[in-house]
């Protein structure tokens, strides 16, 4: 027979939490960082004033919190990404391609409104950028170990993989202000060409040929 399991205090208090921090992501997403009160959250979640306040008694305990919660999002959102690399895939078109599906969604546009927010927020910035340090340094490594997959050896690699993610930050928020998704395509397929003829294994007039892409 049967018998249901009883969550503990503390399995309802994260699950509050994270119902809480879901609600505050969406509303970074949909409404932006000044359109993020907490009452716009506790509405958000549906649930009593109360309920918010014990457990974020103020709007920087709740952005702090959030700023926390999406990282991991993030975290997760990369491993999985990883993970899912089929073993015959072109490692470079996946690195630039992994790239962009990282900066890109949800996740990424309530990051963007952290990144202003913080900017004049020195609280805020204390607890966000150790976070994005972190994210960036695993993104990092992560699209460094593809490239070198391909080309093991190549003191290049480290450098071409740092301008992959500033070049490709560039374009999801440019395209997020935009929207012109067919140009960012454009220039995703023009840097991998870019960085076949970094690596040499195209030459360098690949750059003017018109692909698919174009």
């Amino acid at each position: 027979m049967n018998q249901r399991v009883r969550e503990t205090q503390a399995q309802r208090r994260a699950r509050m939490r994270t119902r809480l921090l879901d609600a505050a992501v969406e509303s970074l997403v949909e409404v932006g960082y000044s359109g993020t009160t907490t009452l716009a959250v506790q509405q958000r979640a549906g649930v009593p004033r109360g309920t918010l306040q014990h457990h974020f008694p103020t709007k920087a305990d709740l952005l702090a919190g959030a700023v926390e919660h999406l990282a991991e999002r993030r975290f997760e959102q990369l491993t999985r990404e990883f993970e899912a690399i089929p073993a015959d895939a072109d490692r470079l078109e996946t690195a630039v391609e992994l790239t962009m599906r990282m900066l890109g969604g949800p996740s990424f546009w309530a990051a963007l409104e952290m990144w202003v927010a913080a900017r004049t927020d020195p609280e805020l910035l204390a607890a966000f950028l150790p976070l994005e340090y972190r994210l960036f340094e695993l993104m990092h490594n992560s699209i460094r170990d593809i490239f070198r997959a391909e080309f093991p050896d190549d003191p290049r690699v480290p450098t071409i993989t740092e301008f992959t993610i500033e070049i490709m930050t560039g374009l999801a928020m440019r395209g997020l202000l935009t929207g012109d998704l067919d140009r960012n395509r454009i220039l995703q397929h023009r840097w991998r060409n870019a960085v076949r003829i970094l690596l040499g294994t195209a030459p360098a007039d690949t750059l003017l040929r018109r692909g698919a892409a174009d």
